[in-house]
């Protein structure tokens, strides 16, 4: 698992630096920039959000393009690894990813917090938070880390599942039914979980609304869903990570 990790980071080095400086370069220059041309601070930080938001996607491509090269190159003949380390070698790779990117965005949070700039967007009222009303502060810092990180979890899962599948077929515009399959394998959880749990299952992505350009409302979901729906996910996770190894072991064909 960390051959295929090294493997991976080391194949793709200039392109997360380089990734990692355009978006501190984008940061500052919504900062400085929106100084400069007396911008408002809840503008600046609807810009940033939407910053590091794309920054996490782009992220996940690259996890994801990763996951789909190793599964099917060459390599797998070369190394004696079993097909569960493609996984777990492309779930750390996006924890590492993704820790550097929420390194990054506390490092801002806090001077936010510093500057007095916190102080003034909850003064504006650029962002509503839902989702927290029934926390007490020490659950907040323990449930939110854990909550997005079991999402993060479902959520690579069912990607995984979906690249495999693609990777599986033999007909043209593979890439097209999986993303199909991922959305469909999505709305289906979002289904039962209404059905079943009052929709209070956790969200891959918490819910965002930019109601102006000024004013965002975040939605967290996911840290009241209580056990059965802790359960029920799982029972999905182990369920997408044993179709995904067996479809590894017996439908993708190395190139």
């Amino acid at each position: 698992m960390l051959r295929l990790l090294k493997y991976d980071l080391k194949r793709d080095m200039f392109m997360l630096l380089g990734g990692g400086a355009a978006i501190v370069l984008l940061l500052l220059a919504i900062e400085i920039g929106g100084r400069y041309w007396s911008m408002e601070a809840d503008v600046r930080f609807v810009l940033t959000v939407l910053t590091y938001f794309f920054a996490g996607c782009g992220m996940l491509v690259i996890v994801c393009t990763s996951f789909r090269k190793n599964i099917g190159s060459t390599s797998r003949r070369l190394l004696p690894v079993h097909s569960w380390t493609y996984i777990a070698s492309a779930g750390l790779y996006a924890l590492l990813t993704g820790i550097c990117l929420l390194v990054l965005g506390i490092g801002q949070l806090f001077y936010y917090w510093q500057s007095g700039l916190w102080e003034e967007l909850k003064g504006l009222g650029a962002v509503n938070i839902k989702g927290l009303e029934w926390l007490t502060p020490p659950l907040i810092w323990l449930g939110i880390p854990f909550t997005l990180l079991w999402a993060v979890i479902l959520g690579l899962s069912a990607l995984f599942l979906a690249i495999t599948l693609t990777e599986s077929l033999r007909v043209k515009a593979r890439s097209l039914v999986g993303v199909f399959l991922f959305f469909a394998m999505g709305s289906l959880l979002s289904w039962i979980e209404n059905a079943f749990f009052g929709g209070r299952g956790t969200q891959a992505i918490p819910g965002i609304r930019v109601e102006s350009q000024s004013v965002m409302d975040l939605r967290i979901q996911g840290l009241d869903a209580g056990w059965a729906a802790f359960v029920f996910e799982a029972v999905v996770v182990v369920l997408c990570i044993w179709l995904t190894i067996k479809l590894i072991d017996r439908r993708v064909q190395i190139k």
